[in-house]
């Protein structure tokens, strides 16, 4: 009795020490540059060749929350590299590790 107790004991610590260490398995990660440029690519119409996203580091007149980010993607229209056009603009901003918003813009 007093040995399963033991056990159950290391197993539980084992257990709390594994989530602090390596969070918990369900956790998400934030998102990537390369998977905002994937739904930022979806949006226009037409074959988008590629996409380019920076992020703006820039300080503005109105501070923002730490935890929001603001990223400027540019889209590239046509069916190859070779063959494409300016696509629209957008505005993209991240928020606790999410895509909060996308919105056009005018082209800079």
């Amino acid at each position: 009795m007093v040995r399963t107790f033991l056990v159950l004991a290391a197993a539980a610590a084992l257990g709390v020490v594994w989530f602090v260490v390596f969070g918990s398995p369900f956790e998400k990660k934030p998102v990537t540059k390369e998977e905002i440029e994937h739904v930022v690519a979806q949006r226009p119409r037409g074959h988008v060749a590629f996409t380019l996203c920076n992020e703006v580091f820039v300080p503005s007149s109105t501070p923002r929350p730490k935890s929001q980010h603001t990223w400027t993607c540019d889209t590239y229209l046509g069916r190859s590299r070779l063959h494409t056009q300016n696509g629209p603009s957008y505005a993209v901003i991240v928020d606790h590790g999410k895509i909060a918003s996308i919105r056009r813009v005018a082209a800079q």
